[in-house]
């Protein structure tokens, strides 16, 4: 009986110790790791900029990510649960990882979290008081489009195809494709979507889980960044839901059918009868790369339509989030996006901003850097792929998406110091450029998915992108100094202000042959003046009302081809003063949203500007006296309609080469100076001319090194080193001697280095 009782209880026990200790250890394990105090976050204003708050504490906005990837998108996976830990040691509070739908909502109806809950547990598990932030893709899931294919993406150059389907794909793989994909415009997607939406935010607010949650990002379209399917190649949408959605729009904006006539110029349209636009309408323009209102307002009402339906889902989405957990969350989405969009804005860039800025329910964008011109590579300058001064003015977080990998070699190659020399000096030109415009990052990490774009993977192994014991220590180091910097109030140090304008893309042909020149302006211009030795902040021209201009020296209008009056009063009455110099780009104010006109350019400038009709090249000849030798045209493309200066009050300075008409032009008034030029350039030495004739500050004139300067901090960042001569603004003139491949925090008043990546 004894042996029978010792037999029982031996079973017992080892059923205990196999089973049960396992488990009771588990749950232990998560009860440590989950938060004991739920977390509520939100942004507000910090020392003069967009803080995320959690539990009224302001937190450094710098942010890990694990990337969408099969092979790396799940926290429990060895590789990211080793990266998460990585960052976690270095103090890296805030991580972010990613969930579709198709991961929760099943094709029986049916609809769990325990994918999501398990993410949230596998960053829990390796920094137990992590913060968490869901990049949430509403898209549908790849079920339901197959099941409402009248609910579907149609566009008008090509047929939509399904996705590629073999093996483990990737769920946003063919997204740019011309996938097959619920149109942004399907009130049948929106709601089902939302209602799940809800669905998963209260199921997970009643679980441990939950109380790490501090943010959602609502992500759909290309690759989750909102931009429209297929735009880059194709024209969407004209399925039925958009077709439905671009007549109630007009029903919105005109009213009445007169009125719709009207503007049209069409005596016998009705809203039920409107189509999308084809083919034809939106390639063809009628006066050269310009839409005239008076001819094509149905193309230019279509374009403003889809960018609104694009601003009505992300609000939507993220007022669903906000109304629908128990404490304060954080919503954002990537948006804004303004530099490096491919020439294809109108068809599915970011051109509604400023209403999406607006919205109480948005407290942060986000966007990937600016992936060209020279944007990657050591000596190059890193920028933002938005107008962020806006967001800060609108009170709003930028946070850019560092998906760049740093160019590592394995340790055992014999160049792998100089590797790490340029990695931790892009690296910390990256970071550095955000912390002095006030804005945050995340580090998004291709690396654990096996995703690589050198040779380190070869020798390696799968790493993540930034797992290196140097740059990870300067990352530390970086993590703890701009905690220190956050405490000061922020302020702005350039004296060099580019302004453009969203508008611009509903007027000009949306065809990349098109776009050539407003490309050109938006993403070259900037190149130079990054490579001049001033510094410069970038401003939506709705914006500048809210913003004091007093530190500016010279105001850059580089597409604001479309100006109404208020527009053109609020520039003369606050822009045009104090001395300040002012440079136009080949068509300001064009365009007044009703008619195209070449005096409302003379109104504009105050320079007398003709027009002619233009079917080639042009190139602009800058005078010897100035710049020798320079000449400058746009990737020698036909610019039609071509402007010239006729003005005999205003001093020419340029001319299109081989002809008397003058092309580049100043004209001094008593208390500003106007400058108009007719093409966009992007040679350095032309920038610093009218740079220095209006008095701006250079810290140097090299051409060859890139400095940011904010908050009594000056960055520098400089492939080739050597002794450098740096003027800072007190009039102190610093000389040093720099690594090559290396960024340098300096203190602007004494030019001390306080930080640097090596």
């Amino acid at each position: 009986m004894k042996l029978k009782m010792l037999f029982i209880l031996r079973t017992i026990w080892i059923y205990i110790c196999l089973f049960c200790l396992p488990f009771s250890f588990l749950l232990f394990s998560f009860s440590e790791t989950a938060q004991s105090q739920p977390l509520a976050a939100r942004i507000s204003m910090y020392q003069g900029k967009p803080a995320i708050w959690i539990n009224d504490e302001p937190v450094y906005p710098m942010i890990y990510a694990l990337p969408d990837v099969p092979g790396g998108r799940w926290a429990w996976y060895e590789i990211p649960r080793h990266t998460i830990q990585t960052f976690c040691e270095q103090g890296i509070r805030i991580y972010q990882v990613d969930i579709f739908f198709d991961q929760l909502w099943r094709k029986d109806g049916t609809f769990s979290i325990d994918t999501l809950k398990r993410q949230i547990r596998g960053v829990l598990s390796v920094c137990p008081k992590a913060a968490i932030m869901l990049r949430f893709h509403v898209n549908a899931p790849k079920w339901w489009i197959t099941e409402h294919p009248g609910e579907n993406t149609l566009y008008a150059d090509i047929k939509p195809q399904p996705d590629y389907s073999w093996g483990i794909q990737r769920i946003i793989e063919d997204d740019v494709e011309e996938p097959t994909r619920p149109s942004l415009a399907s009130d049948l997607w929106k709601k089902e979507a939302g209602d799940r939406l809800k669905q998963m935010l209260h199921l997970l607010a009643r679980t441990p889980e939950g109380n790490s949650l501090i943010g959602i990002q609502i992500a759909c379209g290309v690759y989750g960044e909102w931009h429209y399917w297929g735009f880059n190649n194709h024209e969407p949408d004209t399925s039925k839901p958009m077709k439905i959605y671009f007549q109630n729009w007009l029903r919105n904006k005109y009213h009445d059918v007169k009125n719709l006539r009207f503007a049209w110029h069409d005596p016998h349209i009705d809203f039920d009868q409107v189509t999308v636009p084809g083919l034809y309408e939106r390639k063809h323009t009628t006066a050269g790369i310009f839409r005239d209102p008076q001819q094509e307002q149905k193309i230019i009402d279509y374009y403003e339509a889809q960018h609104q339906v694009v601003a009505d889902d992300i609000l939507y989405f993220c007022k669903i989030v906000k109304d629908n957990w128990p404490r304060p969350i954080i919503t954002g989405a990537f948006y804004g996006y303004f530099f490096a969009v491919f020439g294809r804005e109108a068809a599915g860039g970011h051109l509604a901003v400023e209403r999406v800025l607006s919205s109480p329910y948005i407290d942060f964008l986000a966007g990937p850097r600016t992936y060209y011109p020279n944007a990657e590579a050591a000596g190059d300058p890193y920028r933002s792929r938005s107008l962020i001064l806006s967001c800060l003015l609108h009170q709003k977080l930028w946070l850019d998406e560092m998906d760049d990998q740093p160019h590592l070699l394995s340790w055992k190659d014999s160049s792998y110091m100089q590797s790490v020399r340029e990695a931790t000096a892009t690296t910390l030109r990256n970071i550095s450029f955000t912390l002095t415009k006030g804005m945050g990052f995340w580090f998004y990490d291709f690396g654990p998915s096996g995703f690589n774009g050198g040779p380190r993977l070869t020798n390696h192994g799968v790493v993540g992108w930034w797992d290196d014991p140097y740059v990870m220590q300067m990352i530390g180091k970086f993590k703890k100094f701009a905690e220190q910097q956050y405490q000061k109030p922020y302020h702005s140090d350039a004296d060099v202000l580019l302004v453009f304008d969203t508008r611009t893309f509903y007027y000009m042909g949306s065809d990349k042959t098109q776009t050539f020149l407003t490309h050109f302006a938006d993403n070259w211009l900037p190149l130079a003046v990054f490579r001049s030795g001033a510094v410069h902040d970038v401003i939506h021209i709705d914006d500048l009302p809210l913003l004091d201009l007093t530190p500016y020296k010279v105001v850059i209008f580089v597409n604001t081809f479309v100006l109404n009056d208020k527009q053109k009063q609020f520039i003369h009455d606050h822009v045009e003063k104090d001395h300040r110099h002012v440079v136009w780009i080949y068509a300001p104010g064009y365009c007044n949203g009703t008619y195209l006109s070449d005096s409302l350019i003379s109104d504009v400038v105050h320079m007398h500007i003709d027009k002619v009709k233009n079917e080639k090249p042009v190139t602009v000849q800058i005078d010897s006296s100035i710049v020798p030798g320079l000449q400058f045209s746009v990737w020698s493309t036909p610019v039609d309609p071509a402007f010239y200066v006729n003005d005999h009050e205003a001093k020419s300075i340029g001319s299109y080469l081989h002809t008397n008409l003058t092309a580049f032009a100043v004209r001094n008034f008593p208390d500003f100076t106007s400058w108009y030029v007719s093409l966009p350039f992007d040679d350095v030495r032309l920038v610093q001319y009218i740079f220095q004739k209006a008095g701006v500050h250079f810290y140097n004139k090299s051409g060859d090194d890139i400095f940011y300067a904010a908050s009594g901090l000056l960055v520098i960042h400089t492939k080739t080193g050597g002794h450098q001569t740096i003027s800072l603004k007190n009039g102190r003139v610093v000389n040093i001697n720099l690594s090559p491949l290396s960024t340098n925090i300096l203190d602007a008043e004494t030019g001390e280095i306080v930080f640097s990546n090596f």
